[in-house]
């Protein structure tokens, strides 16, 4: 809980239908490009507004347990139900590259 979750760098972010659209660049595996795939690709997600405000918290300064609590707070849940969902979108953002996490330095 004390990682901060940072964004990859988007390649571009769109809003459409109370929706923003974040398109990221990946670098393909290297069996794909030995089939011929282009090295690189890009994919968009389309992240609702519950996503989009933890996606914008993803800053590199702010770490999960404040973003748990930010949410809890707004959204009237206990910390245990924000943290549970937070903790599952933030792994499904790390899934699709959207978010990476740095880890604090052990003292």
């Amino acid at each position: 809980m004390t990682a901060r979750p940072v964004q990859a760098p988007p390649v571009k972010t769109e809003r459409k239908d109370d929706k923003l659209y974040v398109t990221v660049q990946f670098e393909r595996p290297g069996w794909q490009r030995m089939l011929g795939a282009d090295r690189f690709c890009r994919k968009t997600f389309g992240l609702d507004t519950y996503g989009e405000e933890v996606y914008e918290a993803c800053n590199g300064k702010t770490t999960v347990k404040h973003i748990v609590k930010k949410f809890s707070k707004k959204h009237h849940l206990s910390t245990q139900e924000a943290s549970l969902s937070v903790s599952k979108f933030m792994k499904t953002l790390m899934m699709k590259g959207l978010v990476g996490m740095e880890l604090p330095l052990e003292q």
